[in-house]
């Protein structure tokens, strides 16, 4: 166990760098528990860190957590009936966090060894949100790649540190107080299109750090994707409107069917950037573009309907793969 291992194990928040700072990671889990148990390990070993202390957020249908928390006695792990997507469990996981700064990220990513250490010390004047880099885990089929890549493309390396007009919440800090001033926009969900949009209001651009990375792999059945990505659309969608006027609601129906386009488009000439990339690119196409058909089609009855969908749930693991 390293130092910082050690220090975290003591479940306690200690000041940090000139800001005197207190931290806290927040892990929203929602694959596996064995997923959860990797992303664990992984923040107690980072290196260098400073002290931090972790809360989780448990989609109660994981399983049992009873074996975790005895592994993991310096995490505060949570979880309530009912409260199951992302956005309920990020919500959840504020509630209890108690440091100045907010990490924020998921059990279907493995943290770098410095993670916390780059997001920790990043400067905060004039910033609402600082985010790093999602990169794909090894391994992936074409079809898993995709679904990776249809969600997080914006923030592959190559990157630069710099504003950017969106950050992963797989990845990301936040400063409490910023959150704290637009806490009735997220006190029923945490809707990041939407938290992000306030923040910038108020504090300013949000900022990547490539620095700080997490790699993500997701193991699911094909179905269960296009599914998700559907439903998360949906869900992007009537939020996008929930306060919209009518003539900004129009817009969005109307210019929505071109979108399956655009994204495609933006999603290829990102991968045109990165070598590495543009293999897995063309194996992925067919995975892709049925995804962003899903996800498309699921932004457009948002914005017609106003409804979210009816089951927003993340998509099951089928097995325990390495990152």
């Amino acid at each position: 166990m390293t130092e910082a291992s050690a220090k975290t194990t003591e479940k306690s928040t200690v000041t940090f760098g000139s800001g005197g700072e207190t931290i806290t990671v927040i892990v929203v889990a929602i694959c596996s528990l064995q997923r959860l148990r990797r992303t664990l390990q992984a923040l107690l070993d980072q290196q260098d860190a400073p002290v931090f202390d972790i809360v989780v957020a448990a989609d109660p249908q994981l399983g049992d957590l009873t074996a975790l928390r005895a592994e993991f006695p310096a995490a505060e792990i949570l979880a309530r009936e009912g409260c199951r997507t992302p956005i309920e469990l990020t919500t959840l996981g504020l509630a209890s966090a108690k440091g100045e700064r907010i990490l924020l990220t998921e059990d279907s990513c493995l943290p770098g060894s410095n993670w916390v250490k780059a997001l920790a010390g990043t400067p905060w004047e004039g910033r609402a949100a600082v985010g790093g880099v999602v990169e794909p885990g090894v391994s992936a089929s074409p079809a898993m790649w995709a679904f990776y890549y249809v969600d997080f493309f914006r923030y592959m390396r190559p990157a630069t540190a710099g504003e950017s007009p969106s950050l992963s919440v797989c990845n990301v800090a936040y400063h409490r107080a910023h959150l704290d001033a637009i806490s009735d926009m997220w006190a029923g969900g945490f809707h990041e299109t939407e938290i992000h949009r306030a923040l910038q209001q108020r504090f300013g651009p949000l900022y990547l750090w490539p620095d700080a990375e997490v790699r993500v792999r997701r193991n699911v059945r094909f179905g269960d994707a296009v599914y998700e990505r559907y439903a998360f659309g949906r869900l992007f969608g009537a939020t996008r409107v929930t306060h919209a006027g009518r003539g900004r609601r129009l817009y969005y129906l109307l210019f929505s069917p071109a979108l399956p386009l655009l994204l495609l488009g933006r999603m290829t000439a990102r991968a045109a950037s990165n070598p590495e990339a543009r293999t897995m690119f063309v194996k992925a196409l067919p995975s892709l573009a049925t995804m962003i058909l899903a996800w498309s089609w699921g932004e457009w009855l948002g914005y017609l309907t106003r409804r979210r969908p009816r089951r927003i749930t993340t998509a099951p693991e089928l097995d325990e793969s390495p990152v």
